[in-house]
């Protein structure tokens, strides 16, 4: 088996790992209030790179320079799971992964206007298909309280692009168990601080669930970090997408949840942009390569 397939088995993964996380997620919904369950997702995630960070001494807290993008990368990354953790839980979870995923484009956006990096026509493209999609999704109506958990889950997205660009800027200057450790410990502090007023102590079952929700959250950070180690993460990044569909068989099999007609567009018009972005980004690299040689 090659690195690449190797690394595509890893995806798949990472992507039904986090998939069957927000399924416990919903479930566990009725009786664990969510900050709780951020905690629980954070807490074992944060396991790995403490071990990794002592074996090989590397800095905990990363350099003095790097703080403020670690911050910004791990406060960014805290509220887009929270966001994802409420609209999963009171929508359906097709829906609230669909929109958690448009991530990506919010990425390309934010790189373009503060990383300087440039905005080609695909991309624009991709980015209008992406947002009629997602405005599809959401349904814009005059009536709030109703389109208020899709807005938390675009919100959601809006704010993990922003932690992917903070995450693009740390490359190379600090390592990926110091970024994932510092996201962990400031989630885990924060969901302390915002939840420990509304705290209810778990059950025998609920104990059950708030592992499952830590195991399958680390098992798929751990996946993907591996995954992008032994290939570009272009080639692979699109498998991430199929965890929309993985979300939707859940709902159906294990929620009675149905897909609505906007929904289902909105899911096409999403996976045809990330298509569009990952045939360019393909496209460019290969020319890359060919004019290199």
């Amino acid at each position: 088996m090659t690195k690449k397939q190797k690394a595509i088995l890893l995806m798949l993964l990472s992507t039904f790992s986090f998939s069957v996380m927000q399924l416990i997620v919903k479930l566990s919904s009725g009786s664990i209030p969510t900050m709780e369950q951020v905690f629980a997702r954070n807490f074992v995630t944060m396991v790995y790179p403490v071990f990794a960070i002592i074996k090989t001494k590397t800095p905990a807290f990363g350099k003095k320079e790097n703080w403020f993008a670690l911050f910004l990368r791990a406060i960014l990354g805290y509220i887009g799971v929270v966001g994802y953790f409420y609209a999963t839980n009171h929508m359906n979870v097709a829906d609230a992964s669909l929109l958690h995923r448009s991530s990506p484009f919010f990425t390309i956006l934010f790189a373009a206007i503060f990383l300087k990096d440039k905005l080609k026509k695909p991309h624009v493209a991709a980015l209008l298909i992406a947002f009629i999609g997602t405005v599809l999704v959401i349904n814009p109506s005059l009536d709030i309280e109703k389109a208020w958990p899709a807005i938390v889950g675009l919100i959601s997205a809006i704010t993990a692009g922003g932690a992917y660009v903070a995450i693009s800027y740390l490359k190379g200057k600090e390592s990926n168990n110091t970024i994932i450790f510092t996201f962990s410990l400031l989630s885990c502090v924060l969901s302390v601080i915002f939840g420990w007023r509304n705290f209810i102590m778990p059950s025998s079952s609920d104990w059950l669930m708030l592992a499952g929700i830590g195991i399958t959250a680390a098992v798929g950070q751990i996946t993907l970090t591996q995954a992008y180690k032994m290939t570009n993460p272009g080639e692979v990044s699109i498998i991430n997408y199929l965890g929309i569909i993985f979300s939707a068989v859940f709902g159906i099999v294990f929620l009675d949840e149905s897909i609505g007609t906007r929904s289902l567009i909105g899911m096409i018009m999403i996976f045809a942009a990330a298509l569009l972005l990952y045939f360019d980004k393909n496209s460019s690299e290969a020319k890359s390569k060919q004019s290199g040689n």
